[in-house]
């Protein structure tokens, strides 16, 4: 490769490695082979109580990880990055199977199924402008992976596994989301609607949240996820900027679900969207009439399922190097001012909503999240090198 002068570096790599798992979450139950059984003492007499259901066919989960890209530079390190694609698969995954409380126990541990997690990742830096006194850089990273089930456990092969707001079956995902879905705001009565089936094609609507069945509404995993920024140091200035990004996501926001009640929380705090709901006057808003009595105001439901893109700026920095000139007097080698800015801003689909704090779907939480957004910080300060 010596005649191809514009490439600097070219490095491939590729690892693979096979790893065990055996974190079932039994809650203090560890030998999820065995039936365990809890004893108790009372006024002298001993009592056994049936406590855990186990498996004596369980084994552990086994993940075969495989990872293949290269590092490169070219045009005289002016542009550098990585290139690298992972694809990590997990054999016999662990599961507390929900069974019929009559059986005397609420679930067994089995192994369910396969998924495969595959993706690609890019790293870039670049050089844009250089001349000894200015020097412009910008780099960028973006990450775009697929979560999907291979293989389900026989019992739930056919049917998939259903739980709560979430759908496990051949060709999804682990964030699937499996709820009812919102059709809108019945302009004569203000109540919301549902589409009664999607998932077998009825699509009619109804305002009577038992009667609506829940649906497949797709995953919840980012597109690509990431971040970019860049730096400029110019005599004696520098400058830096640093954004993240995610984008083609989804959340639920059960935080603003729990702000969007109906009036029978008294003393809680409401949204102020709640101004926009259904009224006589307002006939075509999307959010449902603020009645006490109407109890399916706040159910779980794709109302509540928002984008999960955002744009987030994480990191901004201006110094200044004071001249080495006038440092030699004093006998210093170097003297930088500073000011620096973090976690500034966050831009998403709802003001207040900060995606990085969620995966994705969940359950349904009417008491919400409300967890803080990493804390805004403004800083300076003075670096003195002698």
């Amino acid at each position: 490769m010596s005649n191809l002068t514009w490439i600097d570096l070219l490095k491939v790599k590729a690892s693979y490695g096979i790893q065990g798992n055996d974190n079932l979450g039994t809650g203090g139950f560890y030998y999820a082979y065995l039936d365990q059984f809890t004893v108790s003492n009372s006024d002298g007499d001993f009592a056994v109580a049936f406590a855990f259901k186990g498996n004596k066919d369980i084994t552990w989960e086994t993940s075969y990880s495989f990872n293949a890209g290269f590092d490169f530079e070219l045009f005289k390190s002016r542009l550098s990055g990585t290139v690298e694609f992972f694809n990590r698969k997990t054999d016999d995954l662990l599961y507390n199977l929900p069974v019929p409380a009559s059986l005397g126990y609420a679930s067994i541990p089995i192994n369910v199924g396969n998924i495969v997690n595959r993706g690609v990742e890019v790293d870039l830096n670049g050089v844009v402008f250089n001349n000894g006194k200015i020097d412009w850089r910008v780099n960028l990273n973006a990450t775009h992976y697929k979560n999907e089930i291979t293989d389900l456990h026989e019992s739930v092969k056919k049917n998939g596994v259903k739980d709560g707001s979430r759908i496990f079956e051949i060709g999804g995902s682990l964030y699937d989301v499996y709820m009812r879905k919102y059709a809108g705001v019945d302009n004569e009565t203000g109540k919301a609607l549902y589409y009664v089936d999607p998932d077998n094609g009825d699509y009619s609507t109804t305002d009577s949240y038992t009667a609506a069945k829940q649906a497949r509404l797709g995953g919840t995993l980012a597109k690509v996820y990431g971040g970019f920024g860049t730096s400029v140091n110019a005599y004696g200035f520098d400058f830096s900027v640093q954004f993240s990004y995610q984008l083609g996501g989804k959340l639920y926001d059960g935080s603003y679900e729990a702000l969007m009640h109906n009036g029978d929380n008294a003393g809680h705090n409401w949204h102020k969207d709640i101004l926009k709901a259904w009224t006589p006057e307002n006939p075509t808003s999307n959010i449902p009439r603020l009645n006490s009595l109407d109890e399916s105001y706040q159910y779980q439901s794709s109302r509540f399922l928002v984008s999960s893109n955002y744009l987030s700026l994480n990191n901004v920095v201006l110094g200044y190097t004071l001249p080495e000139s006038i440092l030699k007097k004093v006998k210093i080698s170097k003297v930088r001012v500073y000011v620096a800015g973090d976690n500034l801003a966050v831009f998403s689909a709802r003001k207040g909503l900060d995606p990085r704090q969620f995966l994705g779907g969940g359950s349904s939480t009417t008491t919400g999240n409300f967890a803080y957004s990493a804390l805004r910080t403004i800083s300076g300060g003075v670096t003195i090198t002698f």
